[in-house]
């Protein structure tokens, strides 16, 4: 049988641990080696990327990490959901700055195609979070001597500066 004192430590070092689970960040779930598989690939683009899937990723958990828990999403498979939209964006990017779309956008079939389980108004709040997050980088980019977007193909050292 426990005593109180045993109890008592298990019970902190539970909540301790959801604690924990409940406060991981996009940093601490998605490493930038999501990014790039060959050292060639260590550019600013696929470094915006990364920081864009942090971005989805924290914005979706902030807003519906709850609500999502009822679908049976965890903290991985939001995290590699995050890592998947970032990629699609990137390729809708390269479409915009090589002037075969005027805006670029996210599409609900990117969201409802990854998790066709979910009710039509979680895929709309999750592409409110998404929009969000977009925002969000865009305008700190504006600021940001990297220049991640109009230097898309230099290399980026941010990579190399772990550890991850």
């Amino acid at each position: 049988m426990m005593s109180y004192s045993s109890l008592s430590n298990f019970n902190s070092e539970r909540d301790m641990a959801r604690e924990t689970e409940e406060s991981k960040s996009g940093i601490d779930m998605i490493k930038p080696t999501s990014f790039y598989s060959s050292e060639s690939e260590k550019v600013k683009l696929n470094w915006f990327c990364y920081e864009l899937s942090m971005g989805i990723y924290d914005e979706i958990k902030g807003s519906l990490g709850e609500r999502l828990k009822k679908y049976k999403i965890d903290d991985e498979s939001l995290a590699e959901f995050s890592i998947y939209i970032a990629k699609k964006m990137k390729e809708i990017i390269l479409q915009k700055l090589s002037g075969k779309i005027e805006m670029v956008y996210i599409s609900y079939e990117m969201v409802e195609s990854y998790f066709p389980n979910l009710r039509d108004s979680v895929v709309n709040k999750m592409l409110d979070a998404i929009s969000k997050a977009w925002d969000e980088l865009i305008s700190f980019c504006e600021r940001c001597p990297t220049q991640c977007i109009s230097e898309k193909d230099a290399y980026c050292t941010m990579f190399d500066e772990g550890p991850y």
